[in-house]
């Protein structure tokens, strides 16, 4: 696979995300909104629509490459452009975007919800929460379980399960205990909250902050 980018990413065809994906090769983000997502996609495509994407942030979970689609490669492209400015290396988008990766024969999954529930699908998300982080990450490979770190980190059983559950969020005194006892980095667990927050927060409010304010000429 090329890697060699410049200004622009690499359009590939998608005959070939088509076997990227399914070796596993490949990263597959749908720049598409929520509701295009909904009524159809590419299995095992993460979803980031264009209206709430931002490259300074854009999280790099894997050291896979990443490759771009959207319905014609029109708004992949432009994602594109905005990661390699950002610095980020290995971006390639899906020349033609789904509606090329239908043409070539290949396979979507549809939505199968009675009219009216497809709004309430949720989209896939990049960023887990830490507590999600936390339980299939540092707990499930070791064998620990929640009482086991309660314990050993000093705080109450009840703490750590809602936080695992998504419904605590991590604070400075609990990220610095689980930093002390898994020897991660003091503020792992902080920056993990924030990229989770930031990534639901655009989602939900991206465009209508983009609408709303025009960035200060120098």
């Amino acid at each position: 696979m090329a890697e060699d980018i410049a200004k622009d990413p690499v359009a590939v065809s998608p005959q070939e995300v088509s076997r990227w994906l399914e070796a596993g090769e490949i990263v597959l983000v749908d720049v598409r909104e929520t509701k295009e997502y909904d009524h159809e996609h590419i299995s095992g495509a993460l979803l980031l629509p264009l209206s709430s994407f931002e490259a300074d942030v854009f999280p790099v979970l894997t050291g896979k490459p990443v490759v771009l689609h959207c319905a014609i490669g029109k708004r992949s492209a432009a994602a594109g452009r905005m990661l390699i400015k950002a610095g980020h290396a290995r971006v390639l988008h899906m020349d033609g975007g789904l509606t090329a990766w239908k043409a070539a024969g290949l396979g979507v999954e549809e939505a199968i919800d009675p009219p009216g529930e497809a709004d309430n699908v949720a989209p896939l998300f990049l960023c887990p929460t830490p507590g999600a982080v936390l339980r299939e990450e540092y707990l499930a490979p070791a064998g620990l379980t929640a009482e086991a770190l309660a314990g050993a980190i000093g705080v109450a059983v009840s703490t750590l399960t809602r936080f695992m559950a998504g419904e605590r969020a991590v604070d400075a005194e609990l990220s610095l205990r689980l930093a002390r006892y898994f020897s991660t980095a003091s503020d792992f667990w902080l920056q993990l909250q924030i990229e989770h927050d930031l990534e639901r927060t655009r989602h939900a409010l991206g465009e209508t902050i983009r609408a709303a304010i025009r960035p200060r000429a120098a």
